[in-house]
């Protein structure tokens, strides 16, 4: 059976995800760290690891009997940190994501398509998870929005 279009996406998020290094430019080495779809928790020697969540999916039809419908997917990539993660390794890491969200690891070019995948990819909020009884940094997100078109009520297209 084929694959979905919404696990087409992941994969390709994870994909990216995988090219984060500082020997393709990056700042950190997250890429060779764990990256898993919806993880709950990982251990501290585990960390810093990647979660990819995809989100509740909209779907548009602007009209009856319309051929393709417009989807807007969100997504998000949590970063789960060691305890002794500071503000400014965090930042870096945030940073790092948001790159590798929108860079083909093949060409090293931005890319919104997902290689023609989707139509755009739009960011939407990142920053650091803060319980809020506390002010210990947990974890950090990088929150994003795949917008793609679909015939009505068909995953696979």
């Amino acid at each position: 059976m084929p694959e979905t279009v919404r696990q087409q996406i992941v994969d390709k998020t994870k994909l990216r995800l995988t090219a984060i290094s500082t020997d393709n430019g990056y700042a950190t080495n997250l890429g060779q760290r764990p990256i898993d779809e919806w993880p709950v928790a990982y251990q501290q020697d585990e960390c810093p690891a990647l979660g990819v969540f995809d989100l509740v999916n909209k779907t548009v039809q602007e009209f009856p009997r319309e051929k393709r419908s417009g989807n807007t997917l969100p997504l998000q990539v949590r970063i789960f940190l060691k305890r002794e993660s500071s503000p400014a390794e965090v930042r870096k890491m945030i940073a790092d994501v948001m790159k590798a969200i929108i860079t083909d690891p093949a060409t090293g070019q931005r890319d919104p398509t997902f290689g023609g995948l989707a139509t755009d990819t739009k960011p939407d909020e990142d920053g650091f998870i803060v319980p809020t009884d506390t002010f210990q940094i947990d974890g950090a997100a990088v929150g994003f929005t795949v917008e793609f078109l679909s015939e009505p009520f068909n995953a696979y297209e």
